[in-house]
């Protein structure tokens, strides 16, 4: 009797998933690997601002977190403030930082559509994006750049662009094919549309 192969890591089941494409004018969606390539190789579409939807962490990553973290316990310490901030992946809890000069923003959402797409989470997304669009290009991403960056994405296109949801999706799916939202985040979108 053969042993049965474990399943494939997402990246190895879908091998020819493309790292990142242009969705609008300097607005970007894609995976981990365009994050990697923004921050620790040729960066060759000019990324000025990073949002990473997925808290990917790799060594870079984590390093440029702690450095944040120590500079904001630093910052607490010299005004006396005694609470420590806590390191949380919950999507109220947001994180900020450089990585090889290029501004970052961690707001990690669920992978499986838990995650409430509040009027504050979106307001910090949303702000980081035009900061990013109005001198630079932005990369939103997550691990695969399939749900959650692409949900990111489409929020901001209806939100601030105005866009239908349906809309959102389809220049989504035609600019990125790979793009497929969880039903959960569909319906959230598709609540937004009618904010």
């Amino acid at each position: 009797m053969e042993e049965a192969t474990p399943p494939p890591e997402p990246s190895q089941a879908l091998p020819d998933l493309p790292d990142a494409h242009e969705i609008i004018e300097g607005l970007f969606v894609g995976n981990a690997d365009a994050a990697a390539e923004a921050t620790t190789g040729p960066n060759s579409r000019n990324i000025s601002h990073i949002l990473d939807a997925a808290g990917c962490v790799t060594p870079a990553v984590f390093a440029a977190l702690a450095r944040a973290l120590a500079e904001e316990e630093a910052a607490e310490e010299a005004h006396e403030l005694r609470e420590p901030p806590a390191m949380s992946r919950k999507p109220e809890r947001t994180q900020s930082y450089w990585l090889n000069g290029i501004e970052t923003l961690s707001a990690p959402l669920d992978d499986h559509g838990r995650t409430e797409l509040s009027e504050e989470l979106q307001k910090t997304w949303f702000d980081f994006i035009e900061k990013g669009l109005a001198g630079g290009k932005v990369l939103v991403h997550c691990r695969l750049g399939v749900n959650r960056s692409v949900t990111v994405v489409a929020a901001f296109l209806v939100r601030c662009r105005g866009f239908t949801p349906e809309e959102a999706l389809g220049l989504l799916m035609e600019r990125r094919p790979c793009a497929d939202p969880v039903s959960a985040y569909r319906e959230q979108l598709r609540s937004l549309g009618r904010r």
